[in-house]
């Protein structure tokens, strides 16, 4: 999904060199506007160590923008609160 650029009310786009053909882009798609066409080009190792960089780096801004979840913290937070 890295492959898709846009913003919220403007149209996106999809950086051809970056797709992997994950179809991951077709559900959430509110407009059904997107085909799958065969690669111009083959995959070639070269691509997938690109694509892995880029899903690592991915992984790394997801995990900072959502930092990880302690149910038990958050009950026992809300538990102080209503005593």
């Amino acid at each position: 999904m890295d492959a898709i650029v846009g913003a919220q009310g403007v149209m996106h786009t999809v950086v051809e060199n970056w797709c992997i053909g994950c179809a991951l882009c077709l559900p959430p798609c509110p407009v059904d506007c997107i085909a799958m066409v065969p690669a111009r080009r083959p995959w070639t190792p070269a691509l997938k160590a690109a694509a892995a960089r880029r899903a690592a780096a991915r992984k790394v801004r997801e995990s900072n923008r959502y930092p990880a979840f302690d149910a038990r913290q958050a009950v026992a937070a809300v538990l102080s609160r209503k005593r």
